[in-house]
């Protein structure tokens, strides 16, 4: 997709998309609200009551997947629903060779963004397919559209903080192989303070401390969390760290699922 946003909107994130479809919008809104051809490329079957207010199902394999409720019903304009708390709108704008589609996807979880970016990306590529009248075959993502969006919405950015007892810096990142993949690719530059493989590594370093985490994530990837404390200023470490973390992202590319 393109024109790729992250915003936050009282306080949960929100992805925009936007995709230029070569199809009317009356085509494109059969595709987003009948259940058959959702099927064919929405990420769940869906069973649901096409009016504002309406309930919807949610099956993933045979098995139930969370549930929602329609919020707009707008034929062929506007397709708004919850799914387990998230909300996802659809809108479809003209344009000149067909229409405009524009997701945006309101969520709380901010790091997994890039999860969501790669995933519907692939989702409206399958759509797309299905418009054309194609065979649908959409190979899965092996990491490399993940990090691309990583980049795109700045989810490789640390923050810092300062306290009484010196700067804080900290980065979140969804990676995208298990931890047990990524601990080997772990190594303490000082005395360790806590080794609990693959899940924690602690270290003092004359320059702080610094704490390695690997925790459930979204997609098949843990969920990295990375902080160093004790800093005199945090500028040099946010680079340094920014340029690690995205180093160690490309190897991972070439690990095993």
């Amino acid at each position: 997709m393109a024109n790729e946003t992250l915003r936050t909107v009282e306080g949960r994130s929100v992805l925009r998309m936007e995709r230029r479809l070569r199809h009317p919008a009356e085509k494109v809104w059969r595709a987003l609200t009948d259940p058959e051809q959702l099927v064919h490329w929405f990420p769940a079957s869906v069973r649901l009551q096409p009016r504002i207010g309406g309930t919807i199902e949610y099956w993933m394999d045979g098995e139930p997947g969370g549930d929602g409720e329609v919020l707009e019903f707008d034929p062929p304009h506007v397709f708004a629903i919850t799914w387990s708390g998230e909300v996802l709108r659809w809108e479809l704008l003209p344009a000149d060779d067909g229409c405009l589609l524009v997701l945006s996807h309101t969520f709380d979880d901010r790091y997994g963004a890039a999860s969501f970016g790669s995933g519907w990306s692939l989702c409206v590529d399958a759509m797309e397919l299905l418009l054309d009248g194609k065979p649908i075959d959409i190979a899965p993502d092996t990491g490399e559209l993940h990090d691309r969006f990583v980049e795109l919405l700045g989810l490789n950015d640390g923050s810092a903080e300062q306290t009484p007892d010196g700067w804080v810096v900290r980065f979140e990142r969804q990676l995208t192989r298990p931890a047990e993949t990524v601990w080997p690719h772990l190594t303490a530059e000082g005395t360790v303070t806590e080794r609990s493989e693959p899940k924690a590594l602690e270290y003092e370093q004359s320059d702080g401390r610094v704490r390695w985490e690997l925790t459930e994530g979204t997609g098949h990837g843990a969920r990295l969390i990375l902080t160093q404390t004790g800093l005199s200023s945090p500028d040099d470490a946010l680079e340094t760290w920014r340029g690690r973390l995205d180093t160690l992202a490309a190897e991972l590319l070439n690990a095993p699922r």
